[in-house]
């Protein structure tokens, strides 16, 4: 614990800009008010949900916050000329638009539709699906860039186990585990959680609820690999070769923003987390601290809940 302490410091200290962090507060805090307030991405974004304009809308919501932290935070501390550099631009809009896309992306839906044609099995699949489609064009989208740009690096975005000291990881979750049992009391918690309430499910491909929830607990947790992958791996270690530390304010705003529509005391954590495994995330070339700690967390509040609904 007294490694990862002293790496954030350490960092802070070299890295600290008091109005690029000012910035960064005021807008953070803003952006949450205005969405709780007028649930702008349920209303305004989430709403186009099925068509092809909704795959624009979700690359424009995670563009804005991106660039709108980054370009003060380098005036700020007077680096604008890394805005001249073709290979920032291609990198950041290479992965915003892949995030955006596979954030509104429903074709799976209506293909699962026409071949599955049991109501159940095809909902249950779509469940599946939907934490499961952002990998391969992940996957993808990193390969290329990474071809382009840094083939002679064997590192793949943190996607690695070496150059870590997971012990740290494993204390802060236990020290986390009293925060989820006092938030499964909460009413937009048990509203929220579990992903899959599986008491109301009908049996689907010969399984019945509890099996279905089992199977979906598996895939759920891929969806945590993909956003530690893409924010982590993509969003610090991939930019941070073209904007070095200042990588890591942008990402944690823009993961703020994915957070919209959870319970509010999840987004706002979500910034103060983003931080940290920001910076593990750029100082160790390695993504398992997020991996670790957002599957911990996100399957100690699915337990959590399930122990709500039933005791």
């Amino acid at each position: 614990m007294k490694e990862l302490i002293n790496l954030i410091r350490s960092h802070v200290k070299t890295e600290y800009n008091l109005k690029s962090y000012i910035f960064v507060f005021f807008f953070t805090a803003v952006s949450i008010y205005l969405n709780y307030r007028f649930n702008f991405e349920k209303q305004y974004i989430e709403k186009s949900f099925g068509r092809p304009v909704c795959m624009l809308y979700y690359t424009l919501f995670y563009s804005f916050p991106y660039y709108f932290t980054l370009i003060p935070i380098l005036y700020f501390k007077k680096k604008m000329t890394l805005l001249k550099n073709p290979e920032f631009w291609v990198k950041s809009l290479a992965f915003l638009i892949i995030a955006g896309i596979m954030s509104g992306f429903s074709y799976h839906i209506k293909l699962i539709q026409i071949y599955e044609t049991n109501v159940y099995d095809a909902h249950f699949m779509m469940r599946l699906a939907s934490n499961f489609k952002r990998l391969i064009p992940y996957l993808f989208v990193l390969f290329v860039i990474k071809w382009i740009y840094e083939r002679k690096n064997m590192n793949f975005y943190g996607l690695r186990f070496k150059g870590l000291n997971y012990r740290p990881f494993i204390i802060l979750l236990l020290m986390m585990a009293p925060l989820a049992a006092w938030a499964s009391f909460q009413a937009d918690f048990q509203h929220t959680y579990p992903q899959f309430k599986f008491w109301n499910m009908h049996e689907a491909y010969g399984l019945n609820p509890k099996q279905m929830f089992g199977i979906y607990e598996l895939v759920y947790g891929i969806d945590f690999l993909n956003v530690e992958l893409m924010f982590r791996g993509a969003l610090v270690i991939g930019m941070a070769s073209v904007l070095g530390t200042e990588a890591i304010l942008p990402m944690v705003v823009l993961y703020v923003f994915i957070h919209f529509g959870k319970p509010a005391g999840e987004t706002i954590s979500s910034f103060f987390g983003g931080y940290i495994l920001g910076v593990i995330a750029l100082y160790r070339k390695n993504i398992f601290a997020g991996v670790i700690i957002h599957l911990g967390l996100a399957y100690m509040m699915e337990v959590a809940a399930v122990l709500q609904h039933y005791y």
